[in-house]
């Protein structure tokens, strides 16, 4: 799927858009459920004219193109969609969300959350395919020498999609179900050698594997530990800013999602079932990375165009 049809192809409603708007309170503003390509060339090209918009949109649809788009968009779906099938398998009965008031959603009546090792396995593989796609997006080696404390350092200007996704991150998959300091147990799982044969029969690390450097598992299990210490202050300094708690984070949530149990590990995995938080707001960076370059190539073009006629 294109990158303009992956995004219009996005929910308006629904318990991944409810997810995410909890979420205000933690960084308010930052957030608009954008779903037309139009918004973000408007955006950056600072522009309403219809012709220029539709100009500029054409360009898009030459540049995305661009294998790194595809590849971006990809790291950012394939986790939420393996997700979803691993959180499917535990559900017992009928499957879906309680959506307070809304429509479309059967009750996730019975859940089983995952084993503690397997939710700091994914919290540590989504974190390195931030990595991977900032790299991809910005051009940036993120997964040489140097690129873990250039995407560190990238991370304190995050703003807007990104943020959400990397704030959704912390709390979804590290808060609720891990508590406050979920970083330390994450870190502690991967850093234990015996979690090697955890990770050959993965499916998540399994399809992205291939893109982090090292020769063994051993050794891509390095510098995933490394991508999680290289963060480490600033996730820490996020939750200390925000004032980030579990029980918090769990009030936030509460009548959009509920499920049979009340402890965070239940309500992480009824998220994993439910939502695509990651892939969502994966697709609105992407199609907003496209547009920006759209709008800096054609203000390219236009200025070589304009050099030439002189």
């Amino acid at each position: 799927m294109s990158v303009l049809a992956a995004l219009a192809a996005l929910p308006n409603d629904g318990l991944t858009v409810s997810a995410l708007r909890s979420l205000d309170k933690v960084i308010p503003g930052e957030w608009d459920n954008v779903t037309d390509f139009s918004v973000f060339v408007k955006d950056f090209a600072e522009t309403d004219n219809p012709s220029v918009i539709a100009q500029i949109t054409a360009r898009a649809r030459d540049l995305e193109g661009n294998p790194r788009y595809a590849r971006a968009l990809s790291v950012f779906t394939m986790l939420d969609t393996m997700d979803q099938v691993a959180a499917g398998a535990t559900v017992a009965s009928a499957v879906g969300g309680l959506l307070g008031g809304m429509k479309g959603f059967g009750f996730l009546k019975e859940i089983t959350p995952k084993p503690e090792t397997t939710q700091c396995l994914d919290a540590g593989m989504k974190l390195i395919a931030e990595v991977i796609g900032f790299g991809l997006l910005n051009g940036m080696p993120t997964t040489k020498k140097g690129g873990l404390t250039r995407f560190a350092g990238a991370l304190e200007d995050y703003g807007r999609y990104d943020l959400m996704r990397i704030a959704a991150w912390v709390v979804f998959d590290g808060v609720v179900p891990l508590g406050a300091d979920f970083l330390q147990r994450v870190l502690a799982t991967w850093g234990d050698p015996k979690v090697t044969n955890a990770l050959t029969g993965n499916k998540v690390f399994a399809s992205i594997g291939g893109q982090i450097p090292g020769e063994s598992v051993d050794a891509k299990r390095g510098f995933i530990t490394d991508a999680l210490n290289t963060t480490g202050d600033w996730v820490s300094r996020f939750i200390d800013d925000k004032g980030i708690t579990q029980s918090g984070a769990m009030a936030q949530l509460d009548g959009i999602l509920k499920v049979a149990g009340t402890g965070g590990d239940y309500i992480a995995a009824a998220l994993d079932a439910s939502t695509a938080y990651y892939a969502h707001t994966g697709t609105q960076t992407v199609a907003r990375t496209l547009a920006r370059h759209t709008v800096d190539a054609q203000r390219r073009a236009v200025w070589k165009d304009w050099a030439g006629q002189q």
